[in-house]
């Protein structure tokens, strides 16, 4: 996360950055590298039975440029819409607000676009883009960082990465057969342009508004 010593520069970047994730409706939004969160999420997936199927980095193409899902997860107890996020700090945020805030000590406070909002944009996409329809979809947000803290964060699939395996296997209720899992994989691969030349421009498109 970005370090200004100055409170003006501080304010003004902050301004900024709320203002470009409102204008790309998250499209460009502070992600700091999370490696290790990412193999403890990847373990946790790896964990899963046969039963679900893991689609990693998912691209679409959308009107304003290109959209990325980081993870869907296929099963015959829906379809979970994996956004992950490697804040740190004391996060504030609830599902009707578009920007939260990160609290950092000693640092100060950050705003970034809404995880909550930003994966229903991922939701609408996919559901425009395959035809899945939205009641075979669950969103979930997973905030890798072990020095999170989420206790003012007011969302109910919300989540650190150690408790995204129990959320899973809290859906029992078998909604899609074999056959429509099949098909709901070859449709999201249709639509999927996670290709090197895309990867490019999806880059190209989120490091534009960093100007």
């Amino acid at each position: 996360m970005w370090d200004y010593n100055n409170n003006h520069n501080s304010n003004f970047v902050n301004d900024m950055m709320h203002k470009k994730n409102l204008e790309t409706d998250g499209g460009y939004h502070a992600k700091v590298s999370g490696d290790t969160g990412e193999l403890i999420l990847s373990s946790v997936m790896r964990s899963l039975s046969d039963e679900y199927h893991i689609m990693n980095d998912v691209l679409l193409q959308t009107k304003k440029g290109s959209t990325q899902l980081d993870h869907i997860i296929v099963s015959p107890y829906g379809i979970f819409v994996v956004e992950t996020k490697n804040h740190k700090g004391m996060i504030f945020g609830d599902m009707q607000g578009k920007v939260w805030t990160q609290v950092l000590n000693g640092r100060g406070r950050f705003t970034f676009y809404s995880p909550v909002l930003q994966n229903n944009g991922h939701m609408i996409h996919l559901n425009k883009q395959t035809g899945i329809p939205f009641q075979y979809m669950t969103g979930v947000i997973v905030f890798t960082n072990k020095d999170v803290n989420l206790d003012n964060v007011y969302c109910p699939f919300c989540f650190t990465v150690d408790s995204l395996y129990a959320f899973i296997m809290s859906y029992q209720n078998r909604i899609i057969g074999n056959k429509n899992i099949v098909k709901i994989i070859e449709r999201i691969d249709k639509v999927d342009t996670n290709n090197y030349m895309n990867r490019r421009k999806h880059v190209n498109y989120v490091q534009k508004f960093r100007g």
